[in-house]
């Protein structure tokens, strides 16, 4: 039993392969048939497509040798909890290269072989960097425009900066400070 319980785990430390594997092929389809859709979501879908072939996996290699439903279903939990902290380690280790503006400079300076300043801000400069980001939030409907303002759009981005601002401070971070502050008229 030792040896297959074994198997079950590195089969789950295979997650972020499977997500991968699911993410070279869907973003290709996404380009192919220009589907608008945001980098992140394509991966987030590929981590939720990825529970089916784990899990049947899972089930030919570990689960179906367990005796009692009690072992099963804490074995399925134990699955469940590793596979989704590795899908969203995958998704935040793709987000930052997704946008992250020194990874993209790198990347930059890395495909031309040599640029000036210059040519890095042409290529990425700081209106680019937020129209691209405030597009995102649009499309991942974080923030939402109502005339000429952004505005929240519901209230998970406010609890995860609650919960990002709490950690901070349990690691002794100082508070980040607000970029923009209304004056009474």
């Amino acid at each position: 039993m030792v040896s297959v319980m074994l198997q079950y785990l590195m089969l789950l430390t295979c997650t972020p392969l499977l997500i991968f594997i699911l993410h070279m092929g869907a973003a290709r389809i996404f380009m192919r048939y220009n589907f608008d859709m945001p980098n992140q979501v394509i991966v987030i879908i590929c981590s939720l497509v990825g529970h089916m072939p784990m899990a049947a996996a899972i089930w030919v290699v570990y689960l179906r040798y367990l005796t009692t439903p009690v072992e099963l279903v804490w074995a399925a939990v134990f699955g469940l909890i590793v596979y989704n902290a590795l899908a969203y380690g995958y998704f935040h280790i793709f987000n930052m290269s997704e946008t992250a503006r020194r990874i993209r400079i790198l990347y930059e300076i890395y495909t031309s072989k040599k640029l000036k300043a210059s040519d890095i801000t042409s290529v990425y400069s700081g209106k680019d960097m937020l129209t691209i980001r405030l597009k995102r939030l649009l499309s991942l409907r974080q923030i939402r425009l109502s005339g000429n303002r952004y505005l929240p759009d519901g209230r998970l981005p406010y609890y995860a900066a609650k919960i990002v601002a709490g950690w901070g401070r349990i690691l002794g971070f100082a508070p980040p400070q607000a970029v923009y502050h209304r004056t009474k008229q």
